[in-house]
């Protein structure tokens, strides 16, 4: 009896099913890859972000708790209240605490400022924007002035960007209105007011700040509240 050498080989139909679970495994293992680089950049900005804001919490917690009584000239000799929300910033205010200085001559108090702006302005300069955006954002910045009361030719504020991204930003406020000659004509209010001095305190009453409230939305985020305590005495001059 002869014995036969002939050798099978694969079909067409068997070579096209082991290509096919071929690509399958590779399409699969391609979108998991990717998905799982997207998920760790995802995680990498947003660790970022949190970074940032808490460098931000830092500084404006110190800068509230610093705040003080003493009311700045403008450019124009114009008197601005020692914290306000009248004017082009969200919050400006004085605070204290900053140290010594080489020049003798300059206080060891400082104004401050809390403003959005759109990253199209200057003061987002340094702002790390997404280069995949399809339009124009906006982000949280500081300033601070090098002098308290200011001039015509004062060096303009120097800005500090905290955060990127923002989408909005809010400021509240707690506090009272003291009557020291007639203790029972003084407003106490624990309701969050949006202005600061509120319009309907009269100028024979002593303002007691007690806590400013900062809202915020943040991509990726979401929103964000934090409240910041303000120093009893801060404004209280009896």
């Amino acid at each position: 009896m002869m014995m036969s050498n002939t050798q099978r080989g694969f079909t067409l139909l068997e070579v096209l099913l082991a290509v096919s679970i071929t690509a399958g495994i590779g399409i699969g293992a391609t979108q998991l890859l990717s998905s799982i680089v997207g998920t760790s950049q995802s995680i990498e900005e947003k660790s970022l972000q949190l970074r940032y804001i808490q460098r931000m919490d830092l500084l404006m917690r110190r800068d509230f708790w610093q705040a003080t009584n003493r009311e700045v000239k403008d450019e124009h000799g114009n008197i601005k209240q020692a914290l306000t929300t009248d004017s082009t910033y969200l919050i400006e205010f004085t605070r204290s605490g900053q140290g010594l200085r080489k020049d003798k001559n300059r206080s060891n108090m400082q104004r401050v400022a809390y403003a959005m702006r759109s990253h199209e302005s200057d003061s987002c300069i340094d702002a790390i924007k997404d280069p995949n955006a399809t339009e124009s954002g906006h982000c949280f910045v500081r300033y601070f002035w090098p002098v308290l009361d200011q001039a015509p030719d004062s060096e303009p504020p120097i800005v500090q960007v905290l955060l990127d991204d923002v989408e909005d930003v809010a400021f509240l406020f707690r506090g009272q209105a003291i009557d020291f000659a007639t203790p029972e004509n003084s407003i106490k209010n624990n309701e969050w007011q949006e202005q600061w001095p509120s319009p309907f305190v009269t100028p024979d009453l002593t303002l007691d700040l007690v806590q400013v409230k900062l809202k915020y939305t943040v991509k990726k985020l979401g929103e964000i509240e934090r409240i910041y305590e303000v120093p009893r005495h801060a404004f209280i001059n009896k």
